[in-house]
């Protein structure tokens, strides 16, 4: 499990990160000039045949599994963007803003979300649920257990949905058959500002989300605004944010 290692004003030495601790490669707070645009991708059965280790991540009476970190790092698919994330890992880094954000870890608050979500009792029965910045896409995967609908995942990089997400879902669908729930689902990738012009002209505006799942995204200050966006464009008149 990863957290982050937010940076203490009255610590003497701020030089020190433990191990597993959101790391940023570059000034977070200074973003590329240009950043990746918001796309569809697309499952394909290639990208959950060759993953061969399982991991499960328990969440009450639910037990989701998803492909270990090692395994997704192994057979990223996208070359450029992986290098970005192979680049990431030589510095010892979860950030390269505006290159990779950090998706293909587990980080601590989703299982703070995820255990909040089984403790209250959430029902997303009917719902048509966002898991935005989505990295594993663990949240959105409960979400379908919980009776949602329909699930869309977005995480800023396509490979971190290819080799991670997708795979993931691919990989619950059987158990939510048995349980007799198999929502919708749809995969996004890219820059949220234009994640969100791209439902507001595309994706069917009219029919906005119920809920929006996001956790440990508010990291970089500059990506602070395009997050408002997100729940502006997105979220429905009685909608939640969790």
């Amino acid at each position: 499990m990863f957290k982050f290692n937010f940076h203490d004003p009255d610590e003497t030495d701020g030089s020190a990160v433990s191990d597993g601790t959101r790391q940023e490669g570059n000034n977070a707070s200074t973003g590329p000039s240009q950043w990746l645009t918001a796309n569809e991708i697309f499952p394909s059965s290639e990208l959950i045949e060759r993953y061969k280790s399982v991991c499960t991540f328990p969440c009450g009476k639910y037990h989701l599994k998803h492909i270990p970190f090692d395994e997704a790092m192994k057979d990223l698919s996208e070359i450029t963007t992986g290098e970005f994330i192979a680049e990431a890992e030589l510095l010892h880094s979860d950030l390269l803003p505006g290159k990779y954000e950090g998706g293909l870890k587990i980080w601590e608050c989703t299982r703070d979300l995820a255990d909040f979500m089984i403790r209250e009792g959430i029902d997303l029965t009917g719902k048509h649920v966002l898991d935005l910045g989505c990295g594993t896409g663990l949240l959105g995967i409960l979400a379908m257990h919980l009776g949602a609908e329909s699930v869309h995942f977005q995480d800023y990089n396509a490979s971190v949905i290819r080799a991670a997400t997708i795979p993931n879902v691919m990989l619950n669908t059987s158990q939510l058959r048995q349980d007799g729930t198999m929502p919708s689902a749809r995969f996004f990738s890219g820059d949220w500002k234009d994640f969100a012009d791209l439902f507001s002209t595309e994706l069917l505006a009219n029919n906005k989300y119920d809920c929006i799942l996001t956790s440990e995204t508010i990291y970089n200050p500059d990506s602070h605004q395009k997050l408002l966006s997100v729940f502006n464009a997105c979220l429905g008149t009685c909608g939640v944010m969790n």
